[in-house]
């Protein structure tokens, strides 16, 4: 029996679940032949929606809200079939594409004091243009930049590649960055795109 969510009267079909937190669940869902993300809240329902609007707000790319459902506490986003950059990151070394797309999502974050999660797992490259995938953030400060907190994290250095062995991505193919090549690439990033 397949499972469904209903949503303003619409029948979503679960294909699988996307992602399990401890406030909310993602599924990937299908309705009028046409793939959907779904998240259904626990809690936090109203202060990611308010999240969502301030991000937009900010230009920050995110998926659209096609539906949401106060009552039920679900919302319903385009599916967007690209992986994410810490998967990119599985494959080798991320080209210029992703640091340009991500430096440039950047300038319309600082430009609006917002700090976002900076974690490559919650970027989605599409094209050109580099999405995020939560709603989450927080004001931005000189502790929460993406400089200082994330971006060591978009590099196959030790920080990167403790993040891929914990979300279970074999690393043992990859190439290592020695520290002194990922400061370096990190300080011509920073030049390059300001």
């Amino acid at each position: 029996m397949e499972e469904v969510i209903l949503v303003k009267n619409k029948k979503f079909v679960v294909s699988s679940v996307r992602a399990e937190h401890e406030d909310h669940t993602t599924y990937i869902c299908t309705w009028s032949n046409r793939t959907y993300l779904i998240r259904t809240f626990r809690s936090g329902f109203a202060q990611a929606m308010s999240d969502y609007k301030t991000l937009k707000h900010a230009g920050i790319n995110m998926a659209k809200i096609c539906f949401h459902d106060d009552e039920r506490q679900v919302i319903v986003f385009d599916y967007f079939p690209e992986e994410d950059c810490l998967k990119a990151m599985s494959h080798g070394p991320l080209t210029d594409i992703y640091y340009d797309a991500l430096f440039s999502l950047y300038r319309f974050a600082r430009f609006s004091k917002v700090a976002l999660d900076w974690a490559p797992q919650n970027f989605m490259l599409r094209g050109t243009q580099m999405f995020y995938l939560p709603t989450k953030w927080e004001p931005l400060t000189t502790e929460n930049a993406l400089e200082k907190e994330g971006i060591r994290l978009w590099y196959l250095g030790k920080e990167g590649r403790a993040l891929l062995k914990q979300k279970g991505f074999d690393v043992s193919s990859l190439p290592t960055f020695e520290e002194n090549a990922v400061n370096k690439s990190i300080v011509l990033a920073s030049v390059r795109y300001w």
